[in-house]
C-alpha cells in the first residue's frame, strides 16, 4: 500500500494544454486553470511547472503549390517571411497563455512545435509521460469534419492517455 503525503506528492497529475490562435483553445485552457488547477482543488501555491505544460503546434508552409497543372515554388524569401510571421503568431499566442496562467498564479512550461498537429499531440504527450490532454472544441459540423477532419477527434483515438475536450458555453444570443 503507497500511502502517506510523501506518495500523494509524487502522484500530481501531468497536463498538457494545446493551444491555437483560436478563442475555444483558450476557453480550454482557462477551464483547467479554474477547475484541475484552481486553489479549491490543488493549491496553487504547491503547483510545480511539470504539472501544466502548454504546447503550440505550427503546420509546416507547403514548399509547392499546384494551381493548375503546374507546380509553383515559393522563393527562399517567401518562405523565410512565412516561418518569420508563423514563430511570432506562436509566440503571441503562448504569449498569453502564460499570462493566463500567471494570473491564476500556476507555472507552466510552454514548448513551439512543428508539424501535423494531431499527430504531434499525440507524440509530445507520450514522450512527456502527460496524465491528461486538454483541448478545445472547434465545433466543425458533421460535414466539415467528414472532408477536413478534426484535430481533436484524431487525439481522442490516437492518444495513449485520457483526452478532455472543452466545449465552450452555448451563446445564449445564437438564436436572436
Amino acid at each position: 500500500m503507497s500511502g502517506g503525503p510523501a506518495a500523494a506528492e509524487e502522484e500530481k497529475m501531468r497536463v498538457m494544454v494545446a493551444v491555437d490562435d483560436s478563442d475555444e483553445s483558450f476557453y480550454a485552457l482557462q477551464w483547467v486553470l479554474d477547475k484541475l488547477l484552481g486553489v479549491g482543488n490543488n493549491n496553487a501555491t504547491d503547483q510545480d511547472e511539470s504539472m501544466l505544460r502548454i504546447i503550440h503546434v505550427m503546420e509546416p508552409f507547403p514548399h509547392y503549390v499546384f494551381p493548375g497543372v503546374h507546380a509553383v515554388f515559393p522563393t527562399t524569401s517567401i518562405i523565410q517571411s512565412v516561418n518569420k510571421a508563423q514563430e511570432e503568431n506562436a509566440s503571441a499566442i503562448l504569449a498569453h497563455a502564460v499570462r493566463m496562467c500567471a494570473e491564476r498564479m500556476v507555472k507552466a512550461k510552454t514548448s513551439v512545435l512543428e508539424g501535423d498537429p494531431k499527430e504531434m499531440i499525440c507524440d509530445v504527450a507520450e514522450q512527456m509521460h502527460v496524465d491528461l490532454i486538454v483541448m478545445g472544441s472547434r465545433g466543425l459540423g458533421k460535414i466539415k469534419r467528414a472532408f477536413i477532419g478534426s484535430v481533436s477527434d484524431y487525439v481522442i483515438h490516437h492518444a495513449k492517455c485520457p483526452v478532455l475536450v472543452v466545449k465552450p458555453p452555448a451563446e445564449t444570443n445564437s438564436l436572436m
